[in-house]
């Protein structure tokens, strides 16, 4: 491909320039806007994606991430700074090769690598003595240095992976709001010295605050305490919105109130559950090293505990709600609003929303679901998906606020519905309960 400069084979380091050639595996919510922030930084980006329909989404210019805009995705495919691939076997080495692939956990909740260990496949076809390697998919406590890189020594033999510079840098995003990627600072640890300088080297190009720390243990320990962190101060928080409830406090005006004092507090809000990728399963790659060290953390097992419980609680807030209202749940047609994990995000991993059907259904409950978002399908849906009309909402016997997303008519759902049950604290009424 014409203009495409990388590390030639047999090189030993690579020629840091302004403009290099690197490949991104993986195109989801963490891959596609890093490889649009790396090619609006100058580099060449090979962005690498094995699903069939998102490479086609892409070869066309077309976004299918919330973060990424259509037509600047289309610039940058027309003026060649980022090329789509479905592998890297017809394309020449690259200078930089960034891991973005989800790490989820397996049935028993445990880390599962295997699509890292899938990209370790791609690129080991490709990598030459020389090149800078960095995952940013989550791993677990002593991921990069115990598992991913014997796996890729086990592919490409001692010898071509001793001579590859291996960093970690945790993916930081925050779906549905307007930041700028590149804003936000990126953490940095390479396996040794020179593969830390490497890696400070290319992402100070693309960043503007690269932070480097002592180890890859530090980073993904760093990673995965900043994520656990927030599941276990909403664990916290849908415990104490229990107690508020029991005693008839508004737990809202609670955290409001402790709010106002400027230093030591930090407001969390209850809700139905916590969904989306990251929450749902960081907190098992951070049990995991308690795991590998023999022990375990009741602090992690609580707020597991407490959070997986959310979605049957909400159900039985609801069901006392119908039967205080003389009726009940089963038979019952209950609209549930927003799907998606998140406010303003169409992603549905691991929505709270499928656990809350499920529970309604198993109750005897009849579901249907609205969410403007439309979020593709990611799991057992046991509800039928509908419009949000005042019609919907009028022959409910009861709406569920989910997800609060923007542009909905609150104001018509209120007015049309005989009982609503608000799990984001947003709506008030007469029919509104708060969870």
């Amino acid at each position: 491909m014409p203009g495409w400069q990388s590390v030639p084979a047999g090189r030993a380091e690579p020629v840091w320039r302004s403009r290099m050639l690197v490949a991104v595996i993986g195109q989801g919510y963490v891959g596609l806007p890093l490889s649009m922030a790396v090619a609006s930084a100058g580099h060449t980006v090979l962005a690498v994606e094995s699903d069939p329909e998102r490479h086609a989404e892409l070869s066309e210019g077309r976004s299918y991430i919330v973060n990424v805009d259509s037509a600047d995705l289309g610039r940058a495919v027309d003026d060649g700074r980022l090329a789509p691939v479905r592998d890297l076997s017809a394309v020449p080495p690259a200078d930089v090769y960034l891991v973005a692939v989800p790490t989820p956990v397996t049935a028993d909740r445990e880390p599962d690598l295997g699509p890292v260990f899938g990209a370790m496949r791609t690129l080991a076809e490709s990598i030459r003595p020389g090149a800078l390697l960095v995952v940013e998919s989550t791993l677990q406590l002593g991921g990069l240095r115990d598992r991913v890189r014997p796996y890729l020594a086990s592919l490409v033999g001692d010898d071509v992976a001793g001579r590859i510079k291996m960093a970690y840098s945790p993916q930081r995003i925050d779906p549905g709001r307007n930041l700028d990627y590149r804003d936000i600072p990126k953490l940095i640890a390479g396996l040794d010295p020179a593969a830390t300088t490497a890696a400070t080297q290319f992402y100070n190009t693309v960043f503007k605050d690269v932070v480097p720390v002592s180890s890859p243990e530090v980073a993904e320990f760093a990673k995965l305490l900043e994520n656990t962190y927030r599941f276990v101060n909403v664990a916290f928080v849908n415990e104490m919105a229990k107690l508020a409830h029991t005693i008839g406090v508004d737990f809202r005006q609670v955290i409001d109130a402790a709010a106002s004092k400027p230093f030591g507090f930090m407001p969390f809000y209850p809700g139905p559950g916590v969904g989306g990728h990251c929450l749902p399963n960081n907190v098992h790659y951070l049990r995991q090293g308690w795991r590998d060290g023999g022990g375990t953390s009741d602090v992690l097992t609580a707020a597991i505990h407490v959070n997986d419980g959310m979605p049957a609680y909400t159900v039985r807030r609801l069901e006392k709600a119908l039967e205080r209202r003389g009726s009940g749940l089963a038979g019952a047609r209950v609209l549930l609003l927003g799907l998606s994990y998140k406010a303003d995000v169409a992603d549905a991993r691991h929505s709270p929303a499928y656990a809350v059907s499920s529970e309604i259904v198993a109750r005897g409950g009849q579901v249907r679901l609205a969410d403007p978002l439309d979020p593709p399908h990611a799991g057992p849906e046991s509800f039928v998906r509908v419009e949000l009309t005042r019609r919907e909402c009028e022959e409910a016997d009861a709406v569920v606020l989910l997800t609060d997303h923007e542009g909905v008519d609150y104001e018509m759902v209120i007015e049309s519905s005989r009982l609503v049950l608000d799990c984001r604290g947003r709506l008030r009424g007469e029919r509104v309960e708060q969870l």
